[in-house]
């Protein structure tokens, strides 16, 4: 059931239009603000829908009701009867091939997802992820040592986007160091930040999206095909050969899961680790703090850089059945935007949520999903690499330092850092 009438677009003054880019081109924090009014003020408001520039919007786009409030976020992320991915997981339109080429089981909904979802889930058995883990410490371990002895440097190029694209390449099983490793790297960073000079490269929005998802899938889909006959200790291997309910993924579905790969693993990793540079540098007490312990901390920092950062701003979901949230009609077929960066900061969940604090805890942020059918399948990976990270700069460069301003993305959808010059001894 879809709706008929669709629901009139309010006029929202320039600090609260969530539909506007030029909303998205403010610093986070003052983006925070807007949420922080919106939490108190309109906890679940109707919006124009976006000036995107994947499938700009007509008189006819519908609009979305954007989901501000911790407890309403993580409701309807776990309520997968209410709620579909099926019909878009981002707050702008896709053409539909695009969206179901590149985004795998994350935009799949009842039995379709639990079949595709379980094929992956074969690949990550207690045995493979252990031997991700070991390469996530070797790699982080070989970062350090490449650059140490150069003293400066931008630590986002360095090593914030080397160490997931290193592991990301290693699930491919392509050669460090090797043409296709750096296809891959740059594929990723690209891909979901369409709206951003710096990596739409002159092409439109819909352009670098799919332009660079094909990169990734053409590399995956080639060794694939290798694997399929020839098992190899990767993830391309371990997906390919894997087997669910007697089924096997087939071509398409290699494809788009390396796309959502490229994207979940890669890119949100790169700039939570990237991130958290920025907090420490920013926040000198918290990292005396950390390394007061730095072994019996890290998991705690960890989960605080998720909270404060909130690398996944929102994710999408289509109402399918009329509801209510807190006194308002949600109607069939209606869009429904959870920010879960504005959900991270509930002043009703969270003591000071502005506040950067290692040692938070309960700390139930909305990180990875907020649970449901759809949490993400590479969360323990994830806290591993920022971990990781963690636990070889500080011991190794204790005195890693930002040198000036880094450069963040313009994005509404990954909370995306472009760069962060630093100094270290």
């Amino acid at each position: 059931m879809s709706t008929t009438t669709p629901t009139p677009h309010p006029t929202w003054e320039p600090e609260l239009d969530l539909g506007g880019r030029a909303f998205w081109e403010r610093p986070f924090e003052e983006r925070e603000r807007a949420f922080a009014r919106l939490r108190r003020e309109a906890p679940v408001s109707f919006h124009r829908p976006y000036e995107s520039s994947l499938l700009p919007p007509t008189a006819e786009t519908p609009g979305f009701w954007a989901i501000t409030k911790w407890e309403d976020c993580r409701a309807i992320s776990r309520d997968a009867a209410t709620f579909v991915n099926g019909q878009g997981v981002l707050m702008e339109d896709m053409p539909e091939v695009v969206t179901l080429a590149t985004t795998s089981f994350l935009a799949m909904d009842g039995a379709e997802h639990r079949q595709v979802r379980g094929i992956v889930s074969q690949a990550f058995t207690p045995r493979n992820v252990r031997k991700i883990e070991g390469w996530i410490r070797e790699v982080a371990s070989e970062l350090v040592d490449e650059i140490i002895d150069r003293g400066e440097g931008d630590i986002v190029d360095l090593f914030a986007k080397q160490l997931p694209g290193r592991i990301f390449a290693h699930f491919f099983g392509v050669e460090r160091d090797s043409e296709e490793q750096h296809v891959i790297m740059e594929a990723a960073e690209r891909m979901l930040a369409w709206d951003d000079p710096n990596c739409a490269l002159g092409r439109d929005a819909l352009t670098t999206f799919a332009d660079e998802a094909q990169r990734i899938q053409d590399i995956a889909m080639a060794r694939a095909e290798h694997y399929r006959g020839n098992p190899a200790e990767n993830l391309v291997s371990w997906v390919v050969n894997a087997r669910f309910e007697d089924r096997v993924l087939e071509d398409w579905e290699v494809a788009a899961f390396f796309s959502l790969l490229g994207s979940a693993a890669n890119d949100t990793t790169r700039h939570s680790i990237g991130h958290a540079i920025r907090l420490f540098h920013e926040h000198p007490d918290q990292l005396e703090i950390l390394r007061a312990d730095l072994e019996g901390r890290a998991d705690s920092a960890v989960e605080e850089i998720l909270r404060y950062v909130s690398p996944v701003m929102h994710f999408r979901r289509t109402c399918v059945a009329d509801t209510r949230i807190r006194g308002v009609d949600i109607r069939a077929g209606d869009k429904c935007v959870l920010w879960y960066c504005s959900g991270n900061r509930d002043e009703e969940v969270f003591d000071a949520p502005g506040r950067f604090d290692v040692l938070r805890t309960p700390n139930r942020h909305l990180g990875f999903g907020a649970g449901g059918p759809h949490f993400c399948i590479g969360a323990a990976l994830g806290r591993q690499m920022i971990k990781s990270s963690i636990l070889e700069l500080y011991t190794r460069m204790p005195r890693l330092r930002l040198t000036a301003e880094p450069t963040l993305q313009v994005n509404n959808f990954i909370h995306g850092i472009h760069a962060a010059p630093a100094a270290w001894t």
